[in-house]
């Protein structure tokens, strides 16, 4: 494991400063560690220098690169529902699934955690590797990579020291009924914009209507009771949450992951909502099947192949028809956080929503297509 240098007080102050020049408006107020910060500078004086670069930032994180081989990742702010807006709980979420993954190469190695929040410094952080790679573009090499790695996660509890995933519980929710799980959480997820005053009507129409078609299909959630296999599940799998090399595909930002049908996963590569997040790009049919091809033989084992076609022909769509979902309610919410704020960052996500309000009617028909029952 490398030294963990410099002083992690200093880290602290480093780290308070940078969020203070960060231009979101989701960030809370760090006037308090500001107003600690000559003191700290005083007794950290003698530390070594610390080279602290910004990465990148989200709802969710702000992520900074640490020196050469670190990676600094603090909690500023969840979009996702099920932590009840407690930000503060995102990195304690992450610890406990890198602890569980160390040893297998599927993400980073976890070297510190900061889990509780202080006055002092009101987030809280995860410190890890550095990951070398290039985010997932969407070619052979780079789906045959992603496929294995997510054969590997799914396989997990068959193997020696990975067998239990009920210690992970909590934190990380167990999904016993996930097309149940994940049409409550579409609905919710849409009645921000289903709510709003400024509604295109033709969009609210989308939305009923994709709907009311998942919520037919929630009879086949027996299926995936008849045929179990859980494990640990990422679910979400935006192409800049891969780090990829000419070996390996690593996955990142385990925020959204659950116990549960490894389906999930499945559907979340694949959604069109998902695809397009990378360059407006469309995922030819002949790549999806490639990609599928190569999942379902990494798995190594002809009886699990098999159940995971039959989780994803029930459960695949759902995953589509969350984010779909999720896509419309955060045009309201980015607005509020966005819409007002200066800096290329801010201008970048309106930009981002405005290019999903031109996209949607495509998506939507995209979405219903993956709904229409085999």
């Amino acid at each position: 494991m490398p030294h963990l240098t410099p002083p992690l007080e200093k880290l602290k102050l480093q780290l308070a400063q940078a969020l203070a020049d960060l231009p979101v408006a989701a960030i809370a107020s760090i006037d308090q560690a500001e107003a600690n910060q000559a003191e700290a500078a005083d007794t950290e004086a003698a530390a070594e220098a610390t080279d602290l670069k910004l990465l990148a930032h989200g709802e969710a994180n702000a992520i900074f690169r640490l020196n050469q081989d670190r990676l600094v990742r603090v909690a500023i702010n969840t979009p996702n529902q099920r932590f009840g807006g407690d930000f503060s709980q995102l990195s304690s979420f992450e610890a406990a699934i890198l602890n569980y993954l160390k040893g297998t190469g599927i993400s980073q190695e976890l070297l510190h955690a900061q889990t509780t929040p202080s006055n002092e410094f009101p987030y809280t952080y995860l410190i890890t590797n550095y990951l070398s790679g290039k985010p997932l573009n969407y070619s052979r090499p780079h789906l045959q990579r992603c496929a294995h790695t997510l054969a590997q996660l799914h396989r997990l509890p068959l193997e020696k020291g990975y067998e239990s995933v009920d210690w992970l519980c909590p934190p990380v929710q167990r999904v016993e009924k996930p097309l149940t799980l994940f049409f409550q959480e579409s609905w919710d997820y849409a009645q921000p914009y289903l709510d709003s005053a400024d509604a295109d009507p033709d969009i609210v129409r989308m939305l009923q209507d994709v709907l009311a078609k998942a919520k037919q299909r929630l009879p086949l959630e027996s299926q995936l009771l008849a045929h179990p296999h859980v494990c640990l599940v990422h679910s979400d799998h935006t192409y800049e949450n891969w780090v990829i090399n000419d070996q390996k595909a690593f996955l990142i930002d385990w925020e959204w992951a659950e116990i549960g049908s490894p389906a999930g996963d499945l559907g979340h590569f694949l959604s069109p909502v998902t695809v397009r997040r990378y360059q407006d790009y469309r995922l030819p049919a002949a790549d999806r099947q490639f990609f599928l091809t190569a999942y379902y033989d990494a798995l190594n084992d002809a009886e699990l192949a098999k159940t995971m076609q039959i989780h994803f022909a029930a459960f695949g769509a759902f995953p589509a028809v969350r984010s779909l979902c999720w896509t419309a309610g955060y045009w309201v919410t980015a607005n509020r956080w966005y819409a007002n704020e200066k800096g290329a960052s801010a201008t970048e996500r309106m930009a981002r929503l405005q290019k999903s309000q031109q996209q949607f009617s495509e998506l939507w028909a995209e979405v219903m297509d993956l709904l229409e029952v085999s």
